[in-house]
This record gives C-alpha cells, structure tokens and sequence, in this order.
C-alpha cells in the first residue's frame, strides 16, 4: 500500500493541513517498520504514537470549532470519540496480536482521508464562507514551513 499525502488532500487551512501531513507520516512509518519487520514493541509505540496525535488533532479542531462557534460542533465530537473508540480497540486487538498491525494500516489510511476529505473540509468551508480565522492564524505560517 502506497501511504502518501497527496496535494488532493488539502482543505486550505494550514494548521489543519499540516495536522493532517502529521498523521499520514505516521501512518507512514508504521508501513515502514511493518515491512521491516520491527518488533511488537516498536509496532505498539507507532500505534500509541499515532493515537496521541489524532487525540491533539481532535482537540485542536474542537477548540476551533468551538473558537469559531462552527453549528456542527457537537456533532463533529461525536464522530471524533467514535473514531477514538475505534482506534482504542485497534490497538488492543494489535497489542493481544488479536488483530495484525498490517491489517489496521490499510483501515487507519482511510479512516484519515475520508474523515479528512468529508467531516474536516466542511469546517475549512465554514472558515471560507463566514469569514473567521482562528485565533493566531495568521502567524501559522510562521511555524509551519
């Protein structure tokens, strides 16, 4: 499986973006230590790795929605527990080798660009059409080059 970001995936908000570009390099190197062989142990600090920055992401996004009083907000934390719910059993069924780490690569690549590309491009369109920028947003360019 190829794991990349492709441009495609931009929603045209720099900090969710490269959120995004954050979470896809490490599904990236979850790929790599997968087709090298590493050990459980590394494989579950990937996983463990890459479920404490979906848990930053979520709460970075929340607290722009919540900044930008974005009308689904409460919806959109519902489906962000539901994904964390998802991802805390993933990792349980990996780590009792109930489940291979192969298999959730695959799962966890799609479940990234389509929450992205669906439920994340309407918040960047509620920016765009309303007007709003997030607190300091202006100075993310600053940090993210």
């Amino acid at each position: 499986m190829l794991i990349s970001f492709d441009k495609d995936m931009e929603l045209g908000n720099e900090l969710i973006d490269t959120q995004h570009r954050m979470l896809i390099m490490l599904l990236k190197k979850l790929d790599i230590a997968l087709k090298r062989q590493l050990s459980h142990k590394v494989i579950m600090g990937i996983l463990l790795e890459i479920k404490k920055f979906t848990e930053f992401h979520f709460l970075c996004e929340e607290n722009m929605m919540y900044e930008l009083k974005y009308p689904e907000v409460t919806k959109h934390e519902k489906i962000h527990s539901g994904l964390l719910f998802q991802l805390d059993i993933i990792i349980a069924k990996v780590n009792r080798k109930q489940m291979f780490a192969d298999e959730t690569l695959d799962m966890l690549y799609k479940w990234v660009t389509a929450h992205a590309m669906h439920d994340d491009a309407r918040i960047v369109d509620h920016i765009k059409n309303h007007g709003f920028l997030p607190v300091a947003e202006e100075k993310h360019g600053l940090y993210l080059e």
